[in-house]
């Protein structure tokens, strides 16, 4: 297998690094769908509850006022709502770089590929039919039934995709554009192809 930069496999553990790359994907990943009803909204009649004068009771307007017990707020988000939030991108990828780095430094990051690739594509991450059955025969053989498992591929492996389906949340398929550092934490094994592995340590070695 090539070397690869000591700066990128090699971070000393930055919490805060993770925090922020955390914060800021899942921050990204908000829907923002929530919409809640205003006065501006008018689901009510404008007609006013009851006259100015005659009753002895204070003055009302109509029933759209928030003051009222009717759901109504004077200030609501309204959908869509951007959550999104700014980091820089050399602080993001200083949290690839420590989460990398720690999943390296506690032996649960394997490369596919290198020098010995077979004309086979041994080097792919990838089965060779899309069978659930040899993801779960890799399972058992490799004793990774406890464990969340993480594939990096360099492009969508559709036999590797469809082999996962039925292991639900246990293993997880991401190509290495859509890898974020929250993946990278959650998994107890990852599993990248060595193509997938180049671009990230060039993409992300700021």
């Amino acid at each position: 297998m090539a070397p690869y930069p000591a700066a990128f496999l090699n971070k000393p553990l930055r919490r805060d690094f993770l925090w922020s790359a955390v914060v800021y994907e899942a921050d990204k990943a908000r829907v923002g769908s929530g919409n809640v009803p205003t006065k501006g909204d008018k689901p009510f009649s404008n007609r006013k509850l009851h006259p100015q004068k005659g009753t002895g009771r204070a003055r009302v307007g109509d029933a759209n006022s928030p003051n009222r017990d009717n759901g109504l707020k004077a200030h609501g988000i309204k959908a869509p709502h951007d959550w999104s939030t700014k980091l820089p991108r050399k602080l993001y990828a200083k949290g690839f770089q420590t989460a990398f780095s720690e999943q390296y430094r506690n032996g649960q990051l394997f490369v596919i590929g290198g020098d010995k690739k077979a004309d086979s594509d041994k080097g792919l991450v990838d089965f060779e039919y899309a069978y659930p059955q040899q993801m779960k025969a890799f399972v058992e053989t490799h004793d990774l039934e406890r464990l969340n498992l993480l594939f990096i591929t360099d492009v969508q492996r559709d036999n590797l995709l469809k082999a996962t389906e039925d292991m639900g949340k246990k293993a997880d398929v991401v190509t290495k554009e859509a890898l974020e550092v929250r993946d990278l934490l959650k998994a107890n094994r990852i599993y990248i192809e060595e193509a997938a592995l180049n671009w990230l340590v060039t993409y992300y070695d700021l």
